[in-house]
């Protein structure tokens, strides 16, 4: 409950709120009331927005939220201040501290008025094609990026110059190196070519796939980098899945061999039953922040390429009798 001191204070800011909003140009558009931009956010064709400041109530946290209905026109000023529960005799209305917005799918880290949002900041590109040819406002400004979703299903994609970050932890920061590492694209290769018989060793390998690390770095500098490890291969007879060393142009280090022709096999090979034999690139992942090591509980530790898949015909050895 709200004491009557609580009150006044949350009052005063309602004024205070509201006397600072009549003091700002209004942005046109049909959202410009219900969604404040980020401090210090310029765009193409807008005028600087600002997010209103956060209510000073006895219980914190709280905040006041001041935009435009859109049906009377009329300013609205919201102040949201939590109850304290230590004090009252139960007769007074309840604060709330729950978001302004309902949050959905991805759309689950703010809210902008009504609207539900997430972002980065600073964005993941720097020179997005939006912002081509909008001056950079100051030396020390970086691109910021944010997508709203509104009740009534609208959704908003904007990129805004800003001069003001919001660093995520470093475990996020390592999360989203690691969601940019991209493992190469390769074709399942096997010897003999073309066809292989049974109780011979076939032999597999990773061919384009090369044998240098790969990167991905996020836009605060954690650098998630991903080492060969081993293939994994799959013969597509119903047989255990295989590891071999890493392997990417022909060679004997990994091989198999089949014990039954593929006259059961689900692919085709003109006009020939084949198995479909799969396999999948394994790398061990480690991170930097700063060029010195980040170890953190909890990080992922192994990266895996998609399956990718290659038609096998396998035949019976014929002998021939004089």
């Amino acid at each position: 409950m709200l004491t009557n001191w609580s009150k006044s204070r949350c009052l005063n800011l309602v004024v205070a709120a509201l006397a600072a909003f009549l003091a700002l140009s209004v942005v046109d558009g049909p959202y410009a009331g219900a969604a404040p931009g980020a401090p210090g956010e310029s765009a193409a064709g807008d005028e600087p927005l600002k997010i209103q400041p956060a209510a000073e109530c006895s219980v914190p946290p709280g905040w006041t939220e001041v935009h435009k209905d859109e049906a009377t026109g009329e300013i609205v000023t919201v102040t949201h201040c939590p109850g304290d529960e230590d004090e009252g005799d139960g007769d007074q209305d309840e604060g709330t501290n729950e978001p302004t917005c309902e949050f959905y799918e991805q759309y689950d880290e703010f809210c902008m008025g009504e609207a539900a949002c997430w972002g980065n900041n600073p964005a993941a590109v720097q020179d997005p094609d939006e912002l081509q040819g909008v001056p950079k406002p100051s030396p020390d400004a970086h691109v910021a990026y944010r997508s709203c979703r509104y009740p009534d299903g609208t959704v908003e994609d904007k990129w805004y110059w800003t001069t003001e970050s919001e660093e995520p932890p470093l475990e996020e920061q390592a999360r989203e190196a690691y969601g940019l590492l991209a493992t190469p694209d390769f074709t399942l290769a096997f010897n003999p070519p073309g066809r292989t018989f049974v109780n011979l060793d076939t032999w597999w390998w990773a061919d384009g796939a090369g044998d240098g690390e790969i990167t991905g770095s996020s836009a605060f500098g954690v650098v998630a980098i991903a080492t060969p490890d081993h293939i994994e291969v799959d013969p597509g007879d119903g047989s255990n899945i295989i590891t071999c060393d890493w392997a990417t142009s022909k060679t004997d280090t990994c091989r198999y061999a089949y014990p039954h022709a593929s006259t059961d096999g689900t692919a085709q090979v003109d006009g020939s039953p084949a198995y479909t034999a799969r396999a999948r690139l394994v790398y061990t992942v480690r991170f930097e922040n700063a060029g010195e090591p980040l170890e953190l509980p909890g990080l992922p530790e192994q990266l895996t390429s998609p399956w990718e898949e290659t038609a096998v015909p396998v035949g019976e050895v014929q002998s021939l009798v004089e």
